[in-house]
């Protein structure tokens, strides 16, 4: 039986719901996407993808995008502007 009995239920959906273009392995690439985004170990991820090593999770499920790029600007924004920093350059 294996992953059939994921992948026909999965069919049966997006057929009746007309989506073209769309394999059951993409379902694996947006969790790991969604998940490493929200912060779930990238350890955890590779094993629930049944990957054999975390760098076969990072070659094919890690990408920047803008709005990350966007985030770790802003992030290093704040921790230039704040307050201890501000105290830290005054005092030298």
């Amino acid at each position: 039986m294996g992953t059939d009995i994921v992948r026909y239920p999965y069919k049966v959906i997006y057929e009746e719901l007309g989506i073209a273009n769309c394999r059951f392995y993409d379902l694996r690439g947006s969790f790991a996407t969604k998940s490493l985004r929200s912060g779930v170990e990238i350890k955890d991820v590779s094993e629930i993808l049944g990957h054999n090593s975390v760098e076969t999770t990072e070659d094919y499920y890690i990408s920047s995008s803008i709005d990350n790029k966007i985030n770790a600007i802003e992030s290093l924004e704040g921790i230039i502007q704040s307050e201890t920093i501000n105290n830290m350059i005054e005092n030298i």
